[in-house]
């Protein structure tokens, strides 16, 4: 299976290895990977090429003179995911930011928009809390369940659609995730199953 551990991706072209940003992410985030990217290109290509795992992103909102903004990359991850979390970070004052633009992280999702002078310690939260946010998601919660089948299983076929199509296991996470049509309706699925099984009257729930 592909790696499930979560990627905590910093896009900014001036900040190194080093940055307090990236050393406290570090500390606080033993178990995620932390990768950092200086430039849009490579920072926009390594997410497009692993829409399957959990990521947050933290996107500079200024990344160079002939660069896209962050604003464009975030269009270009939204083509293709509504999943992702992206917390916009700026050096300018947000009111400085088009109007526009601010619309459109409205519109499509961006979990925050905050300025460079943020403190660490609330940078760090809003990482912890968007954390929490993936550990809930439906997508997430289904992958945590997959992890536990061996990948003989996995591999098996798992259900077929009502147009024809064999699905794995793997299949119905990687539909979710990349929000096509069918991941859409399976997750209403799955969300209205679990309703469903909320109303039945169950009244004790783990605590695992």
């Amino acid at each position: 299976m592909e790696d499930s551990k979560l990627k905590i991706i910093v896009i900014d072209d001036n900040i190194k290895k080093t940055d307090p940003l990236l050393v406290h992410l570090g500390l606080n985030f033993k178990e995620a990977k932390i990768i950092l990217k200086d430039n849009a290109k490579e920072g926009l290509d390594f997410i497009l090429a692993n829409l399957n795992s959990k990521m947050i992103i933290l996107l500079d909102y200024d990344l160079g003179a002939g660069e896209p903004n962050g604003t464009e990359i975030f269009l270009k991850i939204r083509e293709k995911t509504a999943l992702l979390y992206v917390i916009i970070i700026t050096a300018k004052l947000i009111d400085d930011i088009p109007n526009k633009e601010l619309v459109t992280y409205i519109n499509k999702d961006a979990l925050a928009v905050i300025d460079k002078t943020t403190s660490l310690q609330d940078k760090i939260k809003l990482v912890r809390d968007s954390i929490h946010a993936l550990d809930v998601r439906v997508d997430c919660v289904l992958e945590q369940w997959i992890l536990n089948h061996s990948e003989d299983e996995l591999n098996e076929p798992y259900l077929t659609t009502s147009s024809g199509e064999t699905l794995t296991l793997k299949d119905v996470l990687n539909e979710i995730r990349q929000q096509t049509d069918l991941g859409r309706k399976m997750e209403r699925n799955i969300m209205m199953l679990a309703v469903d099984l909320l109303t039945r009257g169950k009244k004790k729930v783990s605590n695992d």
